[in-house]
């Protein structure tokens, strides 16, 4: 039974707390920035409305029930790990986390049922991978609310696609607000990379009324934008799909961002993503 609590890790302080709501649901938050939520017992559930998005991409990944062979950099408390394990049994899983304090915590704490967790930079780990081993990658890398630079480049996801197998899914959350520069380019740099992408977001964030979490997804193969767009409905809010040339428009002529142009990731607004 994990126990509340705040450690000191590599990036800050983590703390986890209970949910008054749901006997097995806890949430973890580092520097005060809610960074994972997870129901033990009931996996499947997605507290984050942008992890619920993350999760109809997985959910049509591949034919129902069918495993995947996942790659997950960025851990946090595994929440989409826990939810694949439970929705594609046997799927073997693998999720990278750079905060090595961090991860001992959750070892402890919250288990590692049905996934590997490791510790290491995104970057260096894709490097060190065999190529075409990995049916979906999901990149959800946040040292507290900053995005790291080098995980935001066509080198980036270069290294991704040689570890990804012909077909696979490739998912980033990014995070950003009005004027969009730093969110533009990543969609520049997604569709240079992939032959077909995908970006969700709440209509609030794609308005510009509001800094908040965007989805890009990537594959070589369609994406079931109308399955999306009935899944993504459901968010708060309805969350929107952006697909096709409304991507390429959305990118307002932005170029693919590389090692050597990537600028700092936005930093959000005070307490925009803290714990509520």
């Amino acid at each position: 039974m994990p126990l509340p609590g705040t450690w000191p890790v590599r990036f800050g302080s983590a703390e986890l707390l209970a949910d008054d709501d749901r006997p097995d649901g806890w949430l973890l938050s580092v520097n005060g920035v809610a960074q994972s939520y997870v129901d033990l017992a009931e996996p499947t559930h997605l507290e984050f409305d942008y992890v619920r998005l993350i999760g109809d991409l997985v959910d049509l990944a591949a034919p129902d029930g069918a495993p995947l062979t996942a790659l997950h950099l960025g851990g946090g408390a595994c929440s989409l790990a826990r939810y694949l394990a439970a929705t594609r049994p046997g799927s073997p899983q693998v999720v990278i986390e750079a905060d090595d304090l961090l991860a001992v915590v959750v070892r402890r704490e919250l288990g590692v049922k049905g996934f590997r967790l490791r510790v290491g930079d995104a970057r260096e780990a894709l490097a060190a991978l065999r190529p075409a081993t990995s049916d979906l990658i999901i990149s959800d890398v946040f040292a507290g609310s900053d995005l790291p630079i080098h995980c935001t480049t066509a080198e980036y996801l270069d290294a991704v696609r040689r570890v990804l197998r012909p077909g696979g899914t490739y998912i980033a959350n990014i995070g950003d607000g009005p004027p969009f520069g730093f969110s533009r380019g990543q969609a520049a740099t997604m569709r240079a990379a992939f032959p077909h992408v995908v970006l969700l977001a709440e209509p609030t964030v794609l308005r510009g009324r509001r800094f908040g979490n965007l989805v890009l997804a990537g594959s070589d193969r369609p994406f079931d934008v109308e399955a999306l767009g009935r899944r993504a409905a459901r968010a708060l809010g309805r969350a929107r799909v952006v697909s096709g040339d409304a991507v390429r428009d959305f990118t307002g002529g932005a170029k693919p961002v590389t090692d050597a142009t990537a600028a700092t990731a936005p930093t959000p607004p005070p307490d925009v993503f803290s714990r509520r």
